[in-house]
């Protein structure tokens, strides 16, 4: 039987999405009394995300090293529950056996958007996401027009985000979003390209499609464990 390998506690609202999603979708799929089998590394997020802003180049060496002791636990395959984390991943993963499935989520994300013939897309993240070329960069190279908010948007984006990660959306930032949906509703799609977004996006109303980076994950995941 294989085995997933969960890298969580990045923000751990957003694990919780992904450790229920999983068990879900098996569920679902299997029936009976199944659940998802996977290993669950909830790592102390402290000393990468203090580095984040001063010390980016330190952060690489220290994820490395979560990777490899999650490794010693022989998972087939391993999700990072984090987009902007993927930056230092890219770093490494040609260095990980061939034979271990990486979910890697920028990569699905391209897929599906390419799949679907969107050419316009909004990308919503952390400030570092939206601003970076990590995760635009090879969206753009597969031709996608990538639309990200303006600086004002990005700054409260950021600040609600900050406050997400206690996992509990407030009314305000309800509204908000809702309002940056309207805005951008001649987009394609949205990529929810940060992993509490989906926390405030399961109350915002119609829109663009939205794109949840958690559930290509997750789906992508299950393919592999069924087949």
């Amino acid at each position: 039987m294989k085995r997933l390998g969960l890298i969580g506690g990045t923000s751990f609202p957003s694990t919780i999405l992904y450790y229920s999603k999983l068990n879900n979708l098996y569920h679902r799929k299997f029936g009976g009394f199944h659940s998802c089998p996977l290993i669950l590394y909830n790592i102390d997020y402290h000393e990468i995300k203090s580095r984040y802003h001063h010390g980016w180049s330190e952060i690489p060496v220290l994820l490395k090293a979560e990777f490899l002791k999650l490794m010693e636990a022989r998972p087939d395959g391993i999700i990072l529950c984090n987009n902007t984390l993927h930056k230092a991943l890219d770093t490494f993963v040609h260095e990980l056996p061939d034979n271990l499935r990486i979910f890697h989520i920028i990569e699905l994300t391209k897929a599906y958007i390419l799949q679907n013939h969107w050419k316009k897309i909004l990308l919503l993240g952390t400030k570092f996401t939206m601003e970076d070329s990590f995760f635009k960069g090879p969206l753009i190279e597969a031709g996608v027009n990538v639309i990200i908010p303006d600086e004002q948007e990005r700054e409260e984006i950021q600040s609600i985000q900050n406050r997400l990660a206690d996992g509990f959306p407030e009314k305000e930032h309800i509204i908000y979003f809702q309002s940056l949906t309207e805005k951008y509703a001649y987009c394609d799609g949205i990529i929810l390209g940060c992993t509490e977004l989906p926390i405030v996006y399961e109350h915002v109303k119609s829109g663009p499609e939205l794109i949840n980076t958690i559930d290509l994950q997750c789906e992508s995941a299950l393919n592999f464990l069924s087949n």
